[in-house]
């Protein structure tokens, strides 16, 4: 077994994108605190349950992966790390985080476990295979982390925690539908039936323009929970206009070397979206 296997196997990029959210939630949540010892304790649990939830989930793909030129060389599929070690390592990763989690607050335990049960059980083991709106319900997974870290600072569940969330996980369908229109071919060899591949390309675009639409929507109703200064807004709804604006060019012409770029256009937007909440702190 390589040793990079194991940093590979928790997909650093994704993983670093929903750290992100973690890390800015519980920071505005907070009320930009610097208790560095909390910081570190949050930010522990949720990377390590995010981790452990990531191995476990490319553990349970490797007979997917195996088939699709785009993942086919990952750890498991190539060899480079066995069935049993990735799925005893992403079960360690995840149970240290979950403990931690629980001395943090008993709900973001909850919402550690919710997460793992939402990725793992719902999305890849009962719907992927079967189902177009797999994401649907298993993007719930994705928007955990931010809700970890609002409720790390606050205790308890509210309606700006939740709506944080909620622009994560309306951002998620164009997360995984464009990447899957950019490898339409991969995903048909391995049978994953992705929305875009029952629907079509175009109808899927629109759903996603959907998606977006609501997000924008819930960018602007956070700025009315929360006490960001105009920098905040004025940032983030430009920013998801925009995005929203290529998706709507998109579906009026999807291609596939069309959905790699707004696939990477829709990573960046929700980066600078939870970056606009640290600006619109300060103006």
């Amino acid at each position: 077994m390589e040793v990079r296997a194991f940093y590979e196997v928790i997909k650093p990029k994704q993983t670093t994108l929903l750290m992100i959210t973690c890390t800015i939630s519980y920071f505005v949540a907070s009320g930009y605190s610097f208790n560095l010892i909390k910081i570190f304790e949050v930010f522990l649990a949720v990377f390590l349950a995010v981790a452990g939830t990531t191995a476990l989930n490319m553990w349970l793909d490797r007979d997917v992966d195996i088939l699709m030129p785009r993942t086919m060389r990952r750890p498991v599929p190539s060899g480079r790390l066995s069935d049993r070690g990735c799925a005893a390592y992403g079960s360690v990763l995840f149970l240290a985080g979950f403990l931690i989690g629980y001395l943090i607050n008993v709900y973001v335990a909850i919402i550690l476990a919710l997460g793992l049960f939402f990725d793992i059980v719902i999305y890849t083991i009962l719907l992927k295979r079967k189902s177009p709106y797999s994401i649907v319900l298993g993007g719930l997974a994705g928007a955990m982390p931010s809700l970890a870290g609002w409720t790390a600072a606050k205790g308890y569940f509210d309606a700006a925690g939740l709506i944080l969330a909620a622009i994560v996980l309306l951002w998620i369908p164009a997360h995984i539908w464009y990447l899957s229109m950019h490898f339409e071919e991969d995903y048909r060899r391995a049978g994953i039936p992705m929305l875009p591949l029952i629907i079509g390309m175009e109808r899927a675009s629109w759903v996603i323009v959907f998606s977006v639409g609501l997000m924008l929507a819930m960018v602007s109703i956070l700025f009315l929970l929360l006490p960001f200064g105009p920098a905040y807004l004025i940032t983030s709804v430009i920013v998801t206009s925009y995005f929203l604006y290529k998706a709507v060019m998109f579906a009026k012409s999807p291609s596939k070397i069309g959905a790699r770029k707004m696939y990477k256009l829709a990573s960046m937007t929700l980066g600078i979206i939870y970056f606009s909440m640290l600006i619109g702190s300060i103006v």
